[in-house]
């Protein structure tokens, strides 16, 4: 795995290069740790709680996760882009993100407090006013972990990066084992889970960043941080219709049942992603760094693409020819009609690993407009493919939307790189 990961030859010192390497190795590392954990959790609550609990449980998470994909402002990545180009100071970010995490959940909390049960009913089918009032607990976990933690990956310090996110599937997987040994699973221990989870992620990375050495005297104020941040925030929010818009509409059309067993598939497909998010985690932040000429970086980022894709897609090939026996050996008969959608999943999974290096490489040299672009193409066809498909086809329809909207994203996404690369070669050339 590490050979596939070598940064060639660019100009920068050997021990720079060395460092990347490393970086991007360890990050594999941990998300396959990371995955490991999470398969094993996954097995054990679609087990214990078969497709109609997991349909009602994966309603229940949408709640937090929706909350958290509209409200996150894109600070995250803003903290990375100020803190890698040296622009940032840790100290002021802090501050901001505890006192827009604690402000977001006062209101949810109240507009829950004020909504009837039938209105709640109406956007979260099968959950009701109490539930919904605890899943929003995990919300502003979410943003205090990912807000928090974004600060060490702008330090580019990756070694207590990849240390610091491994304690949420470490709690997680652990309260999950725990749960099952109590017989003790349902969807809203599962979602308290979730939440102790992601606790233990912020004040992990809350820890790490209090030994950062003192803050920079560079200027940083929440203007700075949302004009950047709103950008990414956009293209993230549109990515994250993307991603799950086809649960909602399986939710309405389908029922529980049917999204269970359309969240299995999605859920086994996105493990595949682990390698790419894992370059991408360094891939933005590097660019971001601005320390290498544009060609350079290109030959840099290219090469870690193919690396991604020809890992992604030798693991696919191989889930895609087990699938058939293993996805119901696994979780049960139960769960035999995931396996049509998960193969369907595949080539646009592999297809949109590509794309994500490359996209992430565009946000760190600033140039957002093109996955903002990549992400409204992607949404427009999958809301036609799946108004489309489900009707016709049910779960695999949805797959297939999916699938077809992350090819044509990625060749968008993939032509407009190459063609931003070559003017700022271009440019620097002459």
């Amino acid at each position: 795995m590490k050979n596939l990961f070598v940064i060639p030859a660019t100009g920068a010192a050997p021990q720079h290069r060395l460092s990347l390497t490393a970086a991007i190795g360890s990050t594999v590392a941990r998300q396959v740790f990371a995955s490991a954990l999470y398969f094993t959790s996954l097995w054990v609550t679609t087990r214990a709680l078969g497709p109609h609990q997991n349909g009602i449980l994966t309603t229940l998470l949408l709640l937090p996760q929706t909350l958290f994909a509209f409200l996150n402002l894109g600070m995250g990545p803003s903290h990375v882009y100020h803190l890698s180009s040296g622009l940032g100071n840790h100290g002021s970010m802090r501050v901001t993100n505890w006192v827009l995490a604690g402000g977001m959940w006062a209101a949810v909390a109240a507009v829950l407090a004020l909504s009837s049960e039938q209105s709640i009913g109406r956007l979260l089918p099968g959950v009701g006013k109490h539930d919904a009032l605890l899943a929003s607990a995990l919300f502003p976990m979410m943003l205090l972990a990912a807000w928090s933690s974004a600060l060490i990956q702008g330090q580019r310090d990756y070694r207590s990066y990849n240390l610091t996110l491994l304690v949420q599937p470490l709690v997680f997987c652990g309260g999950i084992l725990g749960l099952r040994a109590c017989d003790a699973i349902t969807p809203l221990t599962v979602v308290g889970c979730t939440v102790v989870s992601q606790m233990s992620l912020w004040l992990s990375s809350e820890r790490r960043i209090s030994r950062f050495s003192p803050p920079a005297a560079a200027r940083h104020g929440l203007a700075d941080a949302l004009r950047f941040g709103l950008r990414a925030h956009t293209s993230n929010v549109i990515t994250f219709l993307n991603y799950r818009l086809a649960l909602y509409l399986v939710s309405f059309m389908l029922g529980a049942s049917a999204v269970g067993q359309y969240a299995l598939s999605v859920q086994l497909a996105e493990v595949f992603w682990l390698v790419s998010s894992a370059a991408a985690m360094i891939v933005f932040p590097e660019s971001a760094a601005k320390g290498r000429t544009p060609a350079q970086l290109q030959r840099m980022i290219e090469r870690v693409a193919l690396a991604v894709v020809a890992v992604t897609g030798s693991g696919a090939l191989l889930a895609g020819l087990l699938a058939p026996l293993a996805i119901p050996w696994i979780f049960g008969k139960e769960y035999a009609g995931s396996v049509v959608p998960f193969i369907t999943l595949l080539p646009g999974v592999v297809l949109w690993s590509y794309m994500s290096v490359l996209s992430n490489s565009l946000a760190g040299l600033g140039c957002q407009w093109v996955n903002i672009c990549g992400a409204l193409l992607c949404l427009t066809i999958t809301i036609v493919g799946d108004l489309v498909a489900i009707p016709l086809w049910g779960v695999r329809g949805a797959a297939l939307a999916s699938t077809i909207a992350f090819s044509c994203t990625a060749l968008f996404t993939v032509l407009s790189y190459r063609k931003i690369m070559l003017e700022k070669v271009q440019a620097v050339a002459v």
